[in-house]
């Protein structure tokens, strides 16, 4: 009964064993066989690493496309309801400023020389009666844009949306702005005619500033809205 060879398949074996029955003729090709087992087994171990190592870069790009967009979503549904709020909060005060500056306008019209008097001599008294002139601003909330800058989701935000929401930003920067510069006359004027052309002034800016804000955010919104449902 012939020997029975079972070959080894480690590649540190370079040369085949043998049997008494294997001819001559058939050695050679025993040999190319076996030497070509250890290229395959290694291109073999070496596609399983690069799948491998594809895969795991693969599902850390979707973990960390994930996280990003969960960012994004979280600060525009911030910033959705931080616009609404402020944009009540300007709609409290504005028809009244434009109400204020109104009457402080037609006062002037009408009793110019009499102001005029009073600035000369305070003793001159000042005619009544004397418009609403009380000084008044929304108020803003600013945390979703502190929060967006901390996390560093607007990288995340479309850059047309990011500029809307900035240029809001800015223009409640400027209301708080307007009322910060009336608040410092209040405490230094000296003639209730200069206090007057200081509040005039003031409501006069402020309302320019509230329609262009009261704008971008009608303009606002509604994108906000989108990149919120676009998000489902």
């Amino acid at each position: 009964m012939p020997e029975v060879h079972v070959p080894h398949l480690d590649e540190d074996e370079d040369e085949p064993v043998l049997s008494p029955s294997d001819s001559p003729s058939t050695a050679p090709s025993a040999g190319r066989g076996h030497r070509r087992h250890p290229l395959l087994k290694t291109l073999l171990e070496v596609g399983l690493i690069t799948t491998g190592v594809f895969l795991g870069l693969a599902g850390e790009s979707w973990r960390e496309s994930r996280h990003h967009r969960e960012l994004a979503e979280q600060s525009l549904h911030r910033f959705r309801e931080e616009f609404k709020a402020n944009r009540a909060s300007v709609l409290r005060v504005h028809q009244r400023h434009i109400d204020e500056e109104k009457g402080m306008l037609a006062y002037f019209n009408a009793n110019g020389p009499a102001m005029f008097a009073h600035m000369l001599d305070p003793r001159n008294p000042l005619p009544t009666p004397i418009p609403d002139n009380v000084i008044d601003s929304a108020g803003f909330d600013y945390s979703a844009w502190d929060v967006a800058l901390a996390t560093e989701s607007l990288a995340y935000i479309d850059p047309e949306l990011v500029a809307m929401i900035s240029a809001a930003h800015r223009m409640q920067l400027m209301v708080e702005q307007d009322h910060q510069a009336i608040a410092q006359v209040s405490y230094s004027y000296t003639n209730q005619v200069h206090w007057f052309r200081g509040v005039a002034g003031y409501f006069g800016d402020t309302v320019l500033h509230e329609t262009l804000l009261l704008k971008r955010y009608d303009e606002l919104l509604p994108r906000l809205d989108k990149a919120l449902a676009d998000m489902d």
